[in-house]
């Protein structure tokens, strides 16, 4: 992930959207204190009407990027419960495997749901240590491929090694599924045209209270400050392994568990 936002923190990103939807308020009011002797009564009409039409756009744009995060957030979800019934079931018919075979089968996918379980625990945007993981994951597959294609030769039966062969498949298609889904968010481009939408709109709600001769309402601070703490968030949700919204591994590691009882 080499994009701007994604390597900023949560709490730092809402540090900085609150300060600076301060300051746009703050622009806001003094820039309407200097030009409110230049404004009608229906010019102020027609100012508070857009702001309003910019509330309402902003709460639209909320709402399309939270749907997109928590879809991301759910096929993430169902993606890591798919590669743990893969890797579940592959370890149960390994069982059936020639005895030339069976044992190395079995103890490379002990290894191998260790090393996705490590994966798992690990930020998409930490390459230095998810790198090596999937590496080691890669070939790990290899190596199951390569012993499934020998147990093949000892046993060509579709109801041992074939069945066995079908669930490879899946934890291979599985693996993929879920490195995928990892790696989706929403594009930088939409959180950059939310946090103009929000500096926009606070800059408006401090231009339209000088225009009305009052410093900007309690409500209106609140309601920037709810907006906020929702875009944090939003990119929270969207970000996998890191802030404090996160995908339970369970059924990675009640796997891991019964694989190790079982072994």
């Amino acid at each position: 992930m080499n994009e701007l936002l994604y390597g900023i923190g949560i709490t730092l990103i809402a540090a900085m959207l609150l300060l600076m939807v301060s300051l746009a308020i703050y622009g806001g009011y003094q820039l309407g204190l200097k030009r409110q002797s230049l404004y009608s009564d229906p010019m102020k009409s027609q100012v508070v009407s857009i702001q309003g039409s910019l509330l309402g756009l902003l709460s639209l744009l909320l709402g399309f990027t939270f749907s997109i995060a928590l879809q991301h957030f759910d096929k993430r979800s169902e993606a890591m419960k798919e590669e743990a019934n893969a890797i579940g079931t592959t370890y149960l018919r390994a069982h059936s495997l020639p005895d030339t075979t069976r044992n190395e089968t079995l103890d490379i996918l002990k290894k191998y749901v260790d090393v996705r379980v490590q994966a798992g625990e690990i930020s998409v945007a930490n390459m230095l240590y998810r790198e090596p993981l999937l590496q080691e994951a890669s070939e790990l597959r290899v190596k199951l491929w390569d012993l499934a294609m020998k147990s093949m030769k000892d046993d060509d039966r579709v109801a041992t090694t074939g069945l066995y062969i079908q669930t490879l498949n899946d934890l291979i298609d599985a693996f993929g599924t879920r490195d995928e889904a990892l790696n989706r968010h929403i594009p930088e481009v939409i959180n950059f045209l939310l946090i103009i939408a929000i500096l926009l709109s606070g800059g408006s709600i401090g231009y339209t209270s000088a225009l009305s001769n009052h410093r900007p309402s309690i409500a209106a601070i609140g309601f920037m400050i709810v907006v906020i703490i929702l875009t944090s968030m939003l990119m929270d949700l969207d970000r996998p392994k890191r802030g404090g919204i996160q995908i339970s591994q369970k059924n990675m590691l009640d796997l891991q568990k019964e694989i190790r009882s079982s072994h």
